[in-house]
């Protein structure tokens, strides 16, 4: 979404880049997960903990930067932010990605705080992506058969159901979502490019 279209062109191909920004987020993380694992001072410094209502404001984001849980929640939030990330790198550029990132996150840790869900992981923050991408998809901006737009303009729906029975992800998703729809408008009314799927080599 960083480069205009030629006047009477339509929407350009994007240029291609590498996400390099999904893969600085994915080296911190692996790194800071890391150490929490093999020190466990490092971990309790970061997690989302009561101590952050009496003053250790870091643990507002802090908790995104390590997957303590155990090898399944690190190879399927690795996954989850390599693939999705990778491609909402792409369609939004690095700005609007790390708002969508940063959004999913605080949008997790103020829901956990207020449920009394104390761990850590990065899914929060990546949730937030994954929302983005679903505006992309449900609001036809990717120009994918009617199936994935479905799916995707439903998501917002399983997403109110995560909030009601207290999961963290649903929270960003929603501002995701929301996000991702805003920043679609305004790129669309500014004249902005918005990749397709097949610009982007997906559903050839």
């Amino acid at each position: 979404m960083t480069d205009a279209p030629r006047p009477g062109s339509g929407l350009a191909a994007p240029r291609p880049h590498r996400a390099w920004l999904t893969w600085t987020v994915f080296a911190v993380t692996a790194a800071t997960t890391a150490a929490g694992l093999l020190s466990p001072a490092t971990r309790s410094a970061l997690d989302r903990a009561p101590a952050f209502f009496t003053g250790e404001w870091w643990r507002l984001i802090s908790p995104i930067s390590i997957n303590p849980e155990g090898w399944h929640q690190i190879i399927f939030n690795a996954a989850a932010l390599l693939v999705l990330g990778t491609l909402a790198e792409r369609v939004y550029g690095r700005l609007r990605w790390g708002t969508l990132y940063l959004a999913g996150a605080l949008a997790g840790e103020i829901f956990s705080y207020a449920t009394d869900n104390y761990s850590a992981g990065s899914s929060v923050a990546i949730a937030g992506l994954l929302g983005g991408l679903a505006a992309w998809v449900g609001l036809g901006h990717a120009r994918l058969p009617v199936p994935p737009r479905v799916t995707a303009a439903a998501l917002p729906a399983g997403a109110v159901v995560l909030v009601v029975i207290g999961d963290e992800h649903g929270a960003p998703i929603l501002i995701g979502c929301a996000l991702g729809a805003l920043m679609l408008w305004h790129a669309r009314r500014t004249g902005r490019t918005v990749p397709t799927a097949e610009q982007l080599g997906i559903g050839r």
